[in-house]
């Protein structure tokens, strides 16, 4: 198990080098053979690298396109990397240290997803007593941008476009709403010309059906071949001066209904644990004061080689969460005491707090390459 790749090497760098390269600097690490003046960067949530290359042949546009293969962001899941793409920076830096935060002074979890208590969709909106602003509060890539006179545009679903997770990791860019992928790009690439502009754009389909059915099941390869297609129709019409970046916020594994351990059911796991945060493949164990041994202790021989067991400490001096040199203050303690990450077909669910009871067949969040590594193609209209 190794620590995500930062730099160069990383998602992170992504929005920052398409501001450079309509700026006239170095594209690094993006594919641009031609300078332009505007670049959409549009992320197919859940498209890990070695999905994309098991279903190539359904992806011929996306397979067959230049562009380096990244490592997102620890944990893997959608809140923590959309964060630091928006931002360019690690979770030890901005903060969103995974889909369930444990908030210093409240006892509850914060689900960073959609910026409620304890729960994704029932739960309370936690936005007025952690402000998105204030609980992130670093500048993003499209604040540097307008600073330097590149117009800044994001194209969200509408029911994103004031959300907790927008206003904390991808703000100060001209909110556009679209809803379909042929529209969001449509919309993206009018937003992107005449430049110099940097547009991001998000569509969760692809996540969605490989979290209901599975990644590779039928549902998701069909929605992976109607992506594919509607990239290349928008590839060929796109202005000869713009860009368009395909990249991922993670992978995703399968998990069998052999590989769910529901909390729910065991008492023992819990004991001593006060906040229950992370993701099912990556679980962070706020624990009673004191108790860290013997809770670790418990979950080691529970998980035997099926994870690893750390400590918050371990996981920060590892680099899990980023260069420990740049953590910020507060946010060490927003990282469990303890860490569960996944290296099987495992995870750890709640029913009761997890969507859908949490046995859904696609799950992310560990330090797998299938869920770390992720592609950046370019897709350019012929000269």
């Amino acid at each position: 198990m190794r620590p995500p790749t930062t730099g160069s090497g990383s998602l992170t760098a992504v929005l920052p080098a398409g501001l450079t390269a309509v700026e006239g600097g170095d594209p690094a690490p993006l594919h641009l053979e031609r300078r332009p003046t505007g670049v959409v960067v549009v992320v197919i949530d859940g498209l890990g690298q070695a999905l994309l290359d098991e279903h190539a042949d359904l992806a011929p546009t996306l397979a067959s396109a230049p562009g380096p293969t990244l490592d997102a962001t620890f944990p893997t899941t959608t809140p923590t990397n959309l964060t630091s793409l928006g931002t360019g920076l690690t979770p030890i830096e901005h903060g969103i240290t995974g889909t369930g935060i444990g908030v210093p002074g409240h006892e509850r979890t914060l689900i960073s997803l959609t910026w409620r208590w304890d729960h994704q969709f029932e739960g309370p909106d936690a936005r007025d007593e952690v402000p998105p602003e204030a609980f992130q509060p670093c500048p993003t890539v499209f604040a540097r941008a307008r600073g330097r006179g590149v117009r800044a545009t994001t194209v969200l679903r509408p029911e994103f476009a004031t959300s907790g997770l927008t206003r904390a990791g991808l703000r100060d860019g001209t909110v556009v709403t679209a809803s379909d992928l042929e529209t969001t790009l449509e919309v993206a690439v009018d937003a992107a010309s005449p430049g110099p502009s940097l547009v991001y754009a998000h569509h969760g389909d692809l996540d969605a059906a490989g979290h209901l059915a599975g990644p590779g099941s039928d549902a998701w390869c069909a929605e992976l071949a109607r992506i594919d297609a509607v990239l290349e129709r928008c590839r060929q019409q796109l202005p000869p001066d713009v860009a368009l970046v395909v990249t991922a916020d993670h992978g995703m594994v399968r998990v069998d209904d052999t590989g769910f351990v529901d909390l729910a059911d065991r008492a023992d796991l819990l004991e001593g644990v006060r906040v229950l945060g992370g993701d099912p493949r990556a679980r962070q164990l706020h624990v009673v004061a004191g108790a860290v041994d013997d809770v670790a202790a418990r979950w080691r021989e529970h998980a035997g080689d099926a994870a690893r067991v750390v400590t918050r400490d371990e996981a920060i001096g590892a680099g899990w969460h980023g260069p420990r040199a740049r953590l910020r203050d507060g946010v060490g303690a927003r990282i469990g005491d303890l860490l569960v990450v996944a290296t099987a077909e495992v995870a750890w669910i709640h029913r009761d707090r997890d969507p859908l009871g949490g046995r859904l067949p696609g799950q992310h969040g560990a330090l797998t390459d299938a869920e770390l590594r992720v592609p950046a193609r370019t897709l350019r209209r012929s000269p």
